[in-house]
C-alpha cells in the first residue's frame, strides 16, 4: 500500500503550497517599504570644518571597560561586553528562563526516547 492509495490528492496539495508561498512572498514585498536618503535641510546644518571638532572617543550605546575598536570582533573579548539593564538584555532573566525551559524540553525529548526504547525492547522478548 502506498501514501497515494488512500485518497490524497497531491495536486491539491501542491496548488495549496503553492498559493500559499505566492501570499506569503506578495505580502513581504506589498509591506516592505522602501527607504529614501534625503539631506537635512540647509538651515540645520551646521558650517564647522571637520577638522576642528575633536574626535570622540565615548560611545553612548555601550559602557565599555575597554576601547571600542578593539572589541569589534566575532569572538567577544572581557570587558567588552555591559552589565544587563532590562530582561530583554544579553544575560537577563528572559535568557536565562529561555535556556532553562529548553533544557526541560531536551530532558522531556530524551526521557521519552528512553522509555519507548524500553518499552520496544521488552516486547520483543
Amino acid at each position: 500500500m502506498k501514501w497515494h492509495d488512500k485518497g490524497v490528492n497531491i495536486r491539491r496539495i501542491l496548488t495549496t503550497a503553492l498559493l500559499a508561498i505566492a501570499f506569503a512572498l506578495g505580502v513581504g514585498l506589498v509591506s516592505s517599504s522602501t527607504a529614501y536618503a534625503t539631506t537635512p535641510p540647509a538651515d540645520t546644518q551646521l558650517d564647522i570644518p571637520a577638522d576642528t571638532q575633536p574626535p570622540t572617543t565615548e560611545n553612548d550605546f555601550m559602557i565599555l571597560e575597554r576601547d571600542v575598536t578593539s572589541c569589534i570582533s566575532s569572538i567577544p573579548k572581557p570587558g567588552c561586553g555591559r552589565e544587563p539593564t532590562s530582561s530583554s538584555d544579553r544575560g537577563g532573566w528572559q535568557q536565562l528562563l529561555l535556556f532553562f525551559i529548553m533544557f526541560l524540553g531536551m530532558a522531556f525529548i530524551f526521557y521519552r526516547v528512553y522509555r519507548s526504547i524500553r518499552a520496544r525492547d521488552k516486547n520483543m522478548v
